[in-house]
């Protein structure tokens, strides 16, 4: 990863190849106005033909070889009141890819504390920088020596004051951005890299540099505790299923339980899918998403009691493979009607969710690319969070709004139990139709917690994945939930 470091110095004798600054579109920020100053009237001049006015994510390079730095980098973030710390990552992640194409490191300067105040400020920017210049090479063997790489970053200080503050928001934003980074490193990889056996492994490296509690359930510890519906959904696949538990516990704190669906592959089953089979390896973007949120927490010493529940499995078939119209029975002794073999997540997630209920937490929430009805609701922006609690709900969306994660609440009213009523079973993985997708696999999970009150879902369905490259969020995996499940954790 990038290098960053903080240093005091002026901007007027620090020599860089490169310098960024940021500026809005209807005031000079402090840093504007220092170059402006240097520069005599050419960014006058450049407002004046409108090549740069300081709009959103707006941009315009300058050649100064008259100065210490020899190229200067505008970036716009739009009209002041509006800006927030989103409008740094983003216009921090457009600034990486220009910057990279013309220099190996660059420097943007602070003169005074920015309004969200400087350790926020860095945090942001170094978010931004770091999640905007990700790239996955890892199966690249040709063309290597042609991508341009960055290779270190600063955030130069005038003030000894700043030092601090600058230093804790570049620290906070690297591991936040290092976990994501990996958790999109997960789940890009190819199924056939990333089954359930390889996440097992990644859990193992986790849990050794973390010195983290992992507890693994093979799919005869998974009989042995009557996990049905797990071991029905694994069972189609040479890799057999298994459940992956990870602990990280600091005294004195609220025991929170994360449950991830960990389908490493999602053919179907014998409902095969007719379209984006090549997507499929991401369907295991929840348990991603929670083994990055663990490893921030970690790095961070986070006083928290967490544990991460993983159900990992392929959907595949086979002469093995469980089918539609089977009946099976999950951990809480509840029976499931399978109305459609390619609705397996919420299959698994239901022994998930009936072994996290008996670890009786404070708080249970399980993240899961669930449905495609999720991109219909809500597109690849945000992701949908369903909860009985309003505090609950309210505190994930929050935390996303702050991070850059978003999430919107969708209802889960009563009304909706009567769809996944089984006139065999006592429920079924379906709803009525095709309608209210999102809410349907929501109220089915909700059969297999103890206490609902006290439960959110969050369904990841389109977050999880972006096929137009943003600011800072690449085509690929996005890695969705890293940086707002770690804040939420923090907050409780």
């Amino acid at each position: 990863m990038v290098a960053g470091t903080v240093t005091q110095g002026t901007l007027d004798s620090y020599r860089t190849g490169m310098l960024v600054v940021f500026t809005y579109e209807d005031a000079d920020s402090a840093e504007y106005k220092q170059v402006a100053g240097l520069l005599k009237d050419e960014l006058a001049e450049l407002k004046k033909a409108k090549e740069f006015e300081g709009k959103k994510l707006q941009a315009a390079m300058l050649r100064t070889p008259q100065l210490p730095f020899r190229k200067l980098l505008l970036v716009g973030l739009g009209k002041q009141k509006e800006a927030d710390l989103e409008t740094l990552r983003r216009a921090a992640g457009t600034a990486v890819k220009i910057v990279r194409e013309f220099s190996k490191e660059f420097v943007v300067p602070f003169k005074g504390a920015a309004k969200k105040g400087l350790a926020e400020a860095t945090q942001a920017l170094a978010e931004g920088i770091l999640l905007g210049d990700y790239r996955f090479l890892r199966y690249k063997t040709q063309g290597l020596d042609e991508i341009k790489t960055l290779k270190s970053f600063t955030f130069l200080v005038e003030k000894k004051e700043m030092v601090n503050p600058a230093q804790s928001g570049l620290a906070r934003g690297a591991i936040l951005a290092e976990a994501v980074n990996y958790t999109r490193d997960l789940v890009n990889t190819p199924a056939a890299d990333m089954g359930p056996a390889h996440l097992e492994a990644e859990a193992r490296k986790l849990a050794k540099k973390h010195g983290l509690k992992l507890t693994i359930f093979q799919e005869a510890e998974l009989k042995k505790r009557k996990m049905g519906a797990i071991v029905a959904v694994g069972k189609s696949s040479a890799v057999r299923p298994r459940m992956i538990i990870l602990e990280y516990k600091r005294p004195g704190a609220k025991h929170l339980v994360f449950c991830g669906k960990g389908v490493c592959y999602d053919s179907g089953g014998y409902n095969l899918k007719q379209k984006m089979l090549e997507w499929m390896k991401d369907d295991m973007g929840g348990a991603a998403a929670l083994l990055g949120m663990l490893d921030a927490l970690a790095s961070l010493k986070a006083k928290a009691h967490v544990t991460v529940v993983i159900g990992a499995v392929e959907n595949l078939i086979s002469g093995e493979a469980y089918k539609t119209g089977d009946v099976v029975r999950a951990m809480n002794g509840k029976t499931i009607e399978v109305a459609n073999t390619d609705a397996e997540g919420r299959i698994v997630l239901a022994d998930c969710l009936s072994y996290a209920s008996t670890l009786k937490p404070d708080t249970l929430i399980d993240i899961a690319t669930l449905t495609g009805a999720a991109m219909s609701a809500l597109g690849p922006n945000a992701a949908a969070v369903l909860s009985p609690n309003d505090n609950l709900a309210e505190s994930i969306i929050a935390a996303g709004d702050t991070s850059g994660d978003r999430a919107w609440r969708i209802p889960m009213w009563d009304d909706y139990k009567e769809d996944i009523k089984s006139d065999i079973a006592d429920v079924k993985n379906l709803g009525f139709s095709f309608y209210a997708g999102v809410t349907a696999g929501a109220v089915f999970l909700q059969e297999f917690v103890s206490k609902p009150e006290d439960w959110a879902h969050i369904d990841i369905g389109a977050a999880v994945q972006e096929e137009r490259e943003r600011p800072y969020i690449p085509k690929g995996a996005t890695g969705w939930g890293v940086r707002s499940l770690t804040k939420f954790v923090e907050e409780c």
